[in-house]
């Protein structure tokens, strides 16, 4: 009787568990390449903008900084909306797929 109680009980709480995890959404390979070419244009921004933040720093440029930083958070959430679609479409882990995916764009270009 004990067992047939605790197969219920666990019965029961598989079925929530997979009751609460959404039908998986089918998205096209074509939407998540054309998702994963917008994140890849939006982290190239973001790490360029970040760059010439660091540049002014360095130069002592504190209010030209200050005003780059503005465009570093406009970036910001730019990716951070491109990561969610990515995710939504089930892409793992889009912002280090794209940083990869940049790497190798720019070692072919380099060694090309």
């Amino acid at each position: 009787m004990k067992k047939l109680i605790a197969f219920c009980v666990v019965m029961a709480m598989g079925a929530a568990a997979i009751a609460q995890s959404g039908p998986g959404v089918s998205v096209s390979k074509r939407e998540r390449d054309k998702t994963m070419k917008n994140l890849r244009e939006d982290v190239r921004a973001h790490e360029a903008t970040k760059q010439v933040v660091g540049h002014d720093i360095t130069h002592f440029r504190i209010r030209q900084a200050f005003m780059d930083k503005k465009q570093v958070a406009q970036t910001h959430k730019r990716v951070d909306a491109d990561r969610r679609v990515a995710r939504e479409q089930g892409i793992d882990h889009p912002i280090g797929k794209a940083r990869r995916q940049i790497r190798e764009e720019d070692q072919r270009a380099h060694h090309s």
